[in-house]
């Protein structure tokens, strides 16, 4: 949510549309939001989503081979890599989300590329933001509606801005395992005026 609130605050534009879109499902259900409302909001899945790609909830998952394999060399200095059945292999679902190979410009933040029309590009395997098969997090759909539910509320009322304490571009921490801000999150709250 920190990461989120950080990107719109970064991203008028995007956070300009979410707004829109909050707008109109609030004047669609009457001011009553429900599951269905929440569901049907495109655009806030896509923020949700594309946040989730640049900023990981984990930055790895662990995984256990179960049959022998090797990694043959890509480069001409490197050497095969032997897994052997049962060894524990972390998946660096950071580096996937960040690869240019796997998602062109990935330093930029762009809802777009969870549109309809684009998200069935995604390889395979190179988007986790909650694991995925049966060892997935189990607590994936209830955080999604929670994170959907809390900024169609914010936002509703307030338009999330950068202060003079925001630290942009963002620096990680190197003190924590989990993704987090070096100096926190700085950000303000504006009451959005209505047209």
């Amino acid at each position: 949510m920190c990461f989120m609130s950080y990107e719109l605050a970064l991203n008028p534009d995007v956070q300009k549309r979410l707004a829109q879109e909050i707008d109109d499902t609030v004047e669609a259900c009457n001011g009553k939001l429900t599951y269905e409302a929440l569901l049907g909001m495109k655009y806030m899945d896509m923020v949700v989503s594309e946040t989730l790609r640049k900023w990981p909830n984990a930055t790895a998952v662990d995984r256990v081979c179960t049959k022998p394999y090797t990694i043959e060399p890509k480069y001409p200095d490197e050497s095969p890599v032997h897994l052997e059945k049962n060894a524990v292999v972390w998946l660096p679902i950071f580096a996937l989300n960040r690869d240019p190979d796997h998602c062109p410009e990935p330093e930029l933040f762009d809802p777009e590329r969870f549109n309809d029309e684009n998200k069935v590009n995604i390889k395979p395997y190179t988007y986790l933001p909650f694991g995925s098969g049966p060892r997935n997090c189990i607590g994936s759909r209830f955080a999604l509606l929670e994170t959907k539910t809390l900024f169609f509320y914010i936002l509703s009322h307030f338009e999330i801005v950068p202060v003079r304490k925001t630290q942009i571009p963002l620096v990680l921490s190197k003190k924590q395992f989990n993704l987090t801000a070096e100096n926190g999150f700085w950000l303000g709250l504006k009451r959005r005026t209505r047209v």
